[in-house]
This record gives C-alpha cells, sequence and structure tokens, in this order.
C-alpha cells in the first residue's frame, strides 16, 4: 500500500496550510513551505532576469556593477510580462523566465522565514511572553511555540546576500552569454542561459541547478 507523499513529508516555511489526504488541516505550525534554493541558483536566476526586466536605477546598476534588481521586484515583472500578454499588449515570458521566478521565490521565503525568526526571538528576548506574542500575531499560544520551532532551522540555510556593489569595480561591458563576472568582478559563474542549454543537450548540470 503506497503512502501519500503528502501524509509523511513535512516542510518549513510561511506558506498556506495545505490538507492532509484524510481532509484534515495538518497540525499548527505544520506548514507547506518551499525549500531553500541553492545560493547559486538564486544568483543564476537574478542574472538572468534583471537584464531582461530591469529599468531606471536597477538597469544602470546592472550594466555598470553587475547589480541585480531586488528579488521581489523581478518576480513582479514576470507576473507583469504575463499578465500583459495575457491582455493582448505583450509577448508571454518564456518557461525560463518562470522557471528563474520561482527560485527567487524560494529566496525571498526563505528570507522571510529567517526574519520572522529572528523577531520571535528578539521578542523572547525583549521579555515578551508566549501569551503576548501569539496575542498579537491573532494564534493560539501552542501554534505560535510550534510555529517558532518550525522556523528556527531555516536560520541554518544558505543565503544568497546581494552586497552594495563594489566601489572600485570597473564597469562589465561584454555580453551576458556564456560566462558572465559577478557584480564585483570575483569568479565568474556559469549563467542561467548556458546550465539550461547543457541539459538541453544531454550533458551533466552543475549542482546549482538541481533543486533540494
Amino acid at each position: 500500500m503506497s503512502t501519500h507523499p503528502m501524509s509523511t513529508q513535512q516542510s518549513t516555511g510561511t506558506g498556506p496550510r495545505v490538507r492532509a489526504p484524510s481532509g484534515r488541516c495538518p497540525p499548527a505550525g505544520r506548514l507547506m513551505g518551499l525549500p531553500a534554493p541553492l545560493p547559486a541558483q538564486v544568483r543564476a536566476a537574478r542574472a538572468h532576469l534583471t537584464p531582461l526586466h530591469a529599468t531606471g536605477v536597477d538597469a544602470v546598476m546592472w550594466e555598470a556593477r553587475r547589480h541585480p534588481m531586488p528579488d521581489r521586484a523581478a518576480i513582479s515583472a514576470v507576473i507583469a510580462a504575463s499578465e500583459a500578454a495575457r491582455s493582448g499588449t505583450g509577448v508571454q515570458p518564456e518557461p525560463l523566465q518562470v522557471a528563474a521566478a520561482l527560485v527567487l521565490l524560494g529566496a525571498v521565503r526563505l528570507e522571510m522565514d529567517q526574519t520572522e525568526a529572528r523577531l520571535l526571538d528578539t521578542a523572547q528576548a525583549a521579555a515578551m511572553g508566549w501569551e503576548q506574542i501569539a496575542a498579537v500575531l491573532d494564534m493560539g499560544v501552542a501554534e505560535a511555540e510550534e510555529r517558532f520551532r518550525s522556523l528556527k532551522p531555516r536560520l541554518d540555510e544558505p543565503v544568497a546576500h546581494v552586497a552594495a556593489p563594489f566601489p572600485g569595480a570597473a564597469p562589465h561591458r561584454g555580453p551576458t552569454r556564456g560566462h558572465a563576472p559577478n557584480w564585483d568582478g570575483s569568479a565568474r559563474t556559469q549563467v542561467w542561459d548556458e546550465w539550461d542549454e547543457q541539459a538541453g543537450e544531454g550533458r551533466s548540470v552543475p549542482e546549482a541547478r538541481t533543486w533540494r
């Protein structure tokens, strides 16, 4: 007798609750989240979407310093492009753009989960009891405590932080195809397009292309 994967898999995050196969909601604190993408995946997704969707200052910063646009702005840009295409005023984003946006969604979710865990820890350090914390969050005490326990392990997940542009970095004027230098001129990494091509040709794909 096979077991439904949803009945045995437990994930963390702040995503919406899902119903167990029996029709009952999972216990408090057990939320359906997103797996944390590898930092290399996140950097590749940013490098793919920024030159396609960045405007204004974001476009200038990418051209001059390879500094990516904010993750949420990139996700919103892909969604807006799709909505425009469905209304007949644009072109539907390619699946590769949507895939990159989904990777960034995982990164944003991880950042928010880590922020929530740190804030809950801060609340306790400020002498707030779980009764007070739960009241502010409009949830039960046991649910608030379980939520903190579920989120705390997320603090150990690696995050692809975006630092401020390096003042001494020379502007990059080469193409973004193939190998693209990082915004600070450090070691170069494969860009999203190249990994997709390798996968299509049946070649082995770097670890950064895999899901965890």
